[in-house]
């Protein structure tokens, strides 16, 4: 796999990522909760918490369902956002999604569409997946834009539940090769 683009890379996150992946978290929650499909209690927000979401990831990924990357800047290190490949099963058919966020300061600068370039990769020449689907809420224009840019193509609509409200979003997929 290459995990180094020209000014990001990524790499597996461990439990050792605990403390900084949290601080992450803790800066960017108002935007991260907003778009966020999984269930943040206060714990989420604690190192503990942190620890065990690793500790579950990585189990995941020792199972084959599930990658979770970090996205580190290849000249200072710092994580600057998080991006993961996980297997779902819904009505019998197993699916392969792709979530990520950014920090919010680095925004609109292209990491993201390098970063799921190289998760791309890792997915088609490393874990074999064949198709990746991706969900973006209508007004999340830059996160539309990167999966675009992606060769994502928009497939349908779906109700998603967001901290309890069910919100319609965008469905995208791509088929790798």
């Amino acid at each position: 796999m290459n995990n180094r683009g020209e000014r990001i890379y990524l790499r597996f996150l461990n439990v050792e990522d605990a403390a900084t992946l949290l601080d992450l978290q803790l800066r960017n929650r108002a935007v991260f909760e907003k778009i966020s499909a999984s269930e943040r209690s206060e714990t989420f927000y604690t190192l503990e918490g942190q620890v065990a979401l690793l500790e579950g990831w990585n189990k995941a990924k020792e199972e084959g369902k599930r990658y979770s990357f970090g996205i580190f800047l290849n000249t200072t290190h710092e994580l600057i956002g998080e991006i993961s490949l996980f297997e779902l099963e819904l009505d019998s058919t197993q699916k392969w999604i792709i979530g990520y966020v950014l920090d919010q300061v680095r925004n609109g600068k292209g990491y993201m569409s390098e970063a799921l370039q190289l998760a791309l990769d890792f997915a088609m020449n490393v874990a074999g997946i064949k198709r990746v689907e991706a969900g973006a809420l209508p007004d999340n224009a830059g996160s539309i834009r990167v999966l675009r840019k992606a060769g994502f193509q928009e497939m349908d609509r779906q109700d998603i539940k967001i901290r309890g409200i069910w919100k319609e979003h965008l469905m995208f997929a791509v088929d790798l090769r």
